[in-house]
Order: C-alpha cells, then sequence, then structure tokens
C-alpha cells in the first residue's frame, strides 16, 4: 500500500514536471546509495529522488474501535494503524537544473495537496487493483532548521543536495483480520446475595 501510494505521486509529479515524456524527472529510490560508489548508483545520477526518511504511527489519528457489527454478529479486530511517512525529494544534478526542479515540486502541493480516489482517478485505480482502501492522502511541507537538516543528511551518510521534505499523512494500514466472532450481549442476568 505504501509503495503503491507513493508510486502514484511520483507518477503524477512526473505528468505535471514534463507531460508526456517517456524519461521520468522523478524516481522512488534510496538517496543515500547516490554517494555508495556502487555501479547501479549511476541510474540515480540527473534525477529527482523521492525517498522514505522516516515511518511513524499517528496516535492522533489512531480509532480505538476494536470491533465490526455485521447483523447480528460482532467481529472482533485489531484497530487500523494509522502511519504518517516523511518524504524527501532530492535532486542530484547541478544547482541550475536542481533548484527550477524542486521549485516544481513546491509548486505541484501548492496547487493540490490532498488526494483522494474521488478527485484522483490513479489513485482510485490503485484502490481497485490492489483492493486497498486509501480514503485519502495530505502533503504537508516540513521545515527543517539546518541542524535538523545536517543530521538527515549526516543519517543519510552523503553530502547535502538540495531537496525538500514533505509528511504524507493519513495512509491507513488495515489487514481486516478477524480475531473472534460472537453475538451480541441481549440481557444481564446478576444475582446479588444478602449479607
Amino acid at each position: 500500500m505504501v509503495y503503491e501510494a507513493l508510486n502514484t505521486i511520483v507518477g503524477l509529479i512526473n505528468e505535471y514536471i514534463s507531460p508526456g515524456l517517456t524519461d521520468e524527472p522523478l524516481i522512488l529510490a534510496n538517496i543515500s546509495k547516490v554517494n555508495d560508489g556502487d555501479d547501479f548508483t549511476t541510474s540515480l545520477q540527473d534525477k529527482l529522488v523521492l525517498s522514505i526518511v522516516n515511518i511513524e504511527e499517528d496516535r492522533v489519528a489512531k480509532r480505538p474501535e476494536n470491533f465490526i457489527k455485521r447483523d447480528s454478529i460482532i467481529k472482533y479486530k485489531n484497530p487500523p494503524i494509522p502511519i504518517n511517512i516523511t518524504i524527501l525529494f532530492a535532486a542530484t544534478h547541478g544547482y541550475d537544473n536542481a533548484i527550477p526542479l524542486l521549485e516544481k515540486i513546491i509548486r505541484f502541493f501548492q496547487r493540490k495537496f490532498v488526494f483522494t480516489p474521488s478527485d484522483t482517478p490513479e489513485l482510485d485505480q490503485v484502490n481497485q487493483v490492489n483492493d486497498f482502501n486509501i480514503e485519502k492522502l495530505i502533503f504537508e511541507w516540513i521545515n527543517l532548521n539546518l541542524e535538523q537538516v545536517h543530521q538527515l543528511w549526516t543519517t543519510l551518510g552523503g553530502h547535502y543536495m538540495p531537496s525538500v521534505v514533505y509528511k504524507m499523512k493519513m495512509l491507513v494500514i488495515d489487514e481486516n483480520f478477524i480475531t473472534k466472532e460472537t453475538l451480541p450481549i441481549k440481557e444481564i442476568n446478576s444475582q446479588f446475595e444478602s449479607i
């Protein structure tokens, strides 16, 4: 679900940046591989790279319900897990190309930062093909100060590249695994003994 959601956004951004071109400027890859020195990292050169830098549970959006009531049966299940994914858009180009491309990323999310299946047919198609239930994706720009930028790029093991960080919110992981089925409680009998 995470990969498919991000891949959908990559496709939408590529269509926005360079409509109709087959050479996609944005790819989904691990930015830390750029400075590895491996042969396969040349495919990341002169690209915009979208990388996941953190996945966290959104405890504020977590729903406590652990049951589903259908007809006269109650089905117990673990509650869905809402997650937030921090993503990094980094440009591996020289500054003359990197800055305009990052500006296009910012413009893309300024134009539209909330994606639902009803207003994004590509997301609806992902839901239908994969039997997912992605209801909404919200992208929020994350401001990092110089120390945070330094820590991020140190963690990634590379030298700083022009980049921007967003948080993708509202993705919900729900396996729908039923742990128990039972009939609802219809009456309570209580007996008290007097002392």
